[in-house]
């Protein structure tokens, strides 16, 4: 039988609906996108789980691997939906936790059917596009400062996270050599409306966020450089570093309240947050162990004079402005470490792979890790359909199954074309009809 037609006969049994063939880039990118533009309510939420049907169906083969890859992961929103069992509202805790369920197998889906390459360029496509189309709308919202641009979003806030996403993915985009000239000068281009939606909001934590971003990539792109020796040894002694800001941990809280009360202006009570979080540690001490149920204290009879004393009457948007309270309160300390553990894993996971090695993709993965976590404690960042959330899964899930070395997929193109060639050439027979073969290096990817 002919190889062509050999070829052809193994194309057809692995694909054997043809929609295997399917790019799931695009769809990616499509879901990030309407993740970035709350602001579209129902619409928004259809458009991400359809484009999740749709790339968990053209990618088929993989499911069976994917859920226990995913596993540590899921158990958060699986403890989020089975909390129905003590919740003061059941029905409202087993509908939140399987839609966090759903979030959760986004990013987990995001995480493991896409390379990381790949989910850095959907992140930049997607947040491009809603950030873009929020820009010429002019959708604007209040500040302390008066009215400021919040586009697709759902407040300034909101707005300056998902723009810090489209800067880290621009960012990250423009450094690598993984992508063509015209997808890195857009990236380029890029980088001034994102900066200009981060200033613009007036959200001192976005501000900090992006200060942050920016140094940890930049101290990346330096470490790049390092080796692998030298890498590790930066490491050590940033953990030594770390030893005495432990130490003056309380005077730091300190000078920072200074920086943020008389410097940034900014209320003491943190625009009435403080206020939040003596209550939520009040519910806590009530079920310190498995909490009042998933959703339950904003959307039951609990959170009523609560939501009446912040002058809200929809609890389904109003939190404690503390990840860690809100999951305390609502699942108690399992549901706390249910979130933890699997996310300080995947960090020391990444961690070990930068030691190891260092490319654009992933910096992206650990800077957004990062700079997420980094505000966990004034606001949530665990939730239905938050960007946040996919973003945190999808980071997790593709650095615990990262190889330490680069994979072929964050190589650039004309690397790969210029390897395959001289491995072509040193096969290619010479003089006497003899065949050098030549032992090329493996990508262990």
């Amino acid at each position: 039988m002919p190889a062509t037609t050999r070829a052809g006969l193994d194309k057809g049994a692995s694909e054997p609906f043809g929609f295997e063939r399917l790019p799931v880039v695009g769809l990616a990118a499509t879901m990030i996108a309407f993740l970035a533009a709350p602001a579209l309510g129902p619409v928004a939420t259809l458009v991400q789980i359809a484009c999740l049907a749709v790339i968990l169906a053209a990618r088929w083969r993989s499911l069976p691997g994917l859920v226990p890859a995913g596993a540590a992961l899921l158990l958060l929103p699986l403890f989020a939906a089975a909390s129905m069992l003590w919740s003061d509202v059941p029905g409202v805790s087993l509908r939140y936790g399987v839609q966090l369920l759903v979030t959760a197998v986004m990013g987990i889906a995001l995480g493991r059917l896409l390379t990381l390459r790949q989910l850095v360029l959907a992140v930049f496509v997607g947040t491009s596009v809603a950030c873009l189309i929020g820009l010429a709308t002019g959708r604007a919202g209040m500040s302390e400062s008066g009215p400021v641009l919040i586009g697709l979003a759902g407040s300034k806030n909101q707005m300056g996270y998902i723009a810090l996403i489209w800067l880290s993915a621009a960012l990250c985009v423009l450094a690598s050599g993984g992508y063509g000239i015209k997808t890195r000068i857009a990236a380029a281009a890029a980088l001034v409306p994102a900066a200009f939606l981060i200033v613009q909001g007036d959200s001192a934590t976005a501000l900090v966020s992006a200060v942050v971003l920016t140094g940890l990539l930049g101290l990346l792109a330096v470490a790049a450089w390092l080796g692998r020796a030298g890498r590790l040894l930066a490491l050590a002694g940033a953990g030594l570093l770390a030893l005495p800001a432990l130490v003056a941990l309380p005077e730091l809280e300190r000078q920072a309240e200074i920086l943020r009360t008389d410097v940034l202006e900014k209320d003491a009570r943190l625009t009435g947050r403080t206020l939040l979080w003596e209550e939520a540690d009040r519910l806590i001490a009530q079920a310190p162990l498995i909490g009042h149920g998933y959703k339950a204290i904003w959307l039951g009879p609990k959170g009523k004079g609560l939501l009446a004393r912040n002058g809200q009457s929809d609890g389904r948007a109003f939190h404690f402005h503390d990840t860690f309270r809100e999951l305390m309160a609502d699942l108690g300390a399992v549901g706390l470490a249910l979130f933890v553990l699997p996310l300080a894993f995947a960090l020391v996971r990444g961690v070990v792979l930068l030691v190891a090695q260092v490319d654009a993709p992933r910096a992206f993965a650990i800077a957004t890790l990062l700079t997420i976590l980094l505000r966990v404690r004034t606001e949530l960042v665990v939730g239905p359909f938050m960007i946040d959330t996919v973003l945190l899964v999808a980071v997790a899930a593709a650095l615990t199954a990262l190889p330490l070395a680069a994979s072929a997929g964050s190589e650039p193109a004309s690397a790969r074309t210029r390897r395959r060639a001289a491995a072509a050439a040193a096969a290619r027979p010479h003089r006497g009809g003899r065949v050098h073969s030549h032992r090329t290096q493996r990508n262990p990817a």
